[in-house]
């Protein structure tokens, strides 16, 4: 049976103290929130606990003591921070969008301020949370992050950045291109590969006793695991 354990950060706190939370093994990155579910419905392995959230609070988690069998971030640093000594697995790949409420598409990237107007650019914490130092990078790299830097409206993740742009709280972002797949939502742009470091989810297996974990690790190798990573908008490593 599959248990979800809600991605924002507050309910991630009061859980570290739930008896509940001492059978979490997975914690994922809030954008793979719609696929973790269909990945080990297929998998056909019970006793699985997926914890999403934002691979940076993710990581503070299991660096505090959260009792992760297995955690998937969406860079390699975060990945690179829990795993000590353990080995960094890539999985797959993704790609960076500008999204927009309206039905449009953009050029050039410097007609985005006069754009805005009055609103503000949709992010993840450019800072800490991976999709946002990836639009921040991008927005650097093509000269455009100085006039709008100041203009963000910054997000937990990356999902919560997506519904800002899906429900009109702010006309344009940046996020993942699986979740503008996945609600739905306009892409006005999309930035090229060399405008930042490249997207790919990392994987730490953390070493605890638990052979359902080893046992998802094998299945994400399978085709038909990167046939489901495919369908939802991601880039499976072996396709690119």
């Amino acid at each position: 049976m599959l248990k979800r354990l809600g991605f924002l950060l507050a309910a991630l706190l009061g859980m570290i103290c739930h008896p509940a939370f001492a059978d979490s093994k997975i914690f994922v990155a809030s954008s793979l929130v719609d696929v973790v579910d269909p990945l080990v419905e297929a998998s056909n392995i019970d006793g699985l606990t997926i914890v999403v959230g934002s691979s940076s609070s993710l990581a503070r988690q299991i660096k505090a003591g959260a009792p992760a069998g297995l955690f998937i971030s969406a860079n390699e640093d975060w990945a690179q921070y829990v795993a000590d000594d353990k080995e960094l697995r890539p999985l797959f790949s993704n790609r960076l969008v500008l999204i927009s409420h309206e039905q449009q598409s953009i050029a050039d990237i410097a007609q985005l301020p006069e754009l805005l107007k009055e609103g503000r650019l949709a992010v993840a914490d450019p800072d800490h949370v991976p999709a946002g130092i990836y639009a921040r990078q991008a927005l650097e790299s093509l000269s455009v992050w100085q006039s709008l830097h100041h203009r963000l409206a910054p997000a937990d993740n990356v999902r919560a950045a997506a519904q800002l742009v899906g429900a009109g709280a702010a006309p344009f972002g940046i996020v993942y291109q699986s979740d503008a797949q996945l609600l739905q939502l306009n892409v006005a742009y999309e930035f090229g590969a060399d405008t930042h470091m490249p997207i790919i989810y990392w994987m730490v297996a953390m070493g605890h006793d638990q052979p359902e974990v080893g046992a998802f690790v094998s299945f994400l190798g399978s085709e038909e695991a990167r046939d489901i990573v495919a369908s939802y908008g991601f880039v499976p490593l072996e396709r690119q």
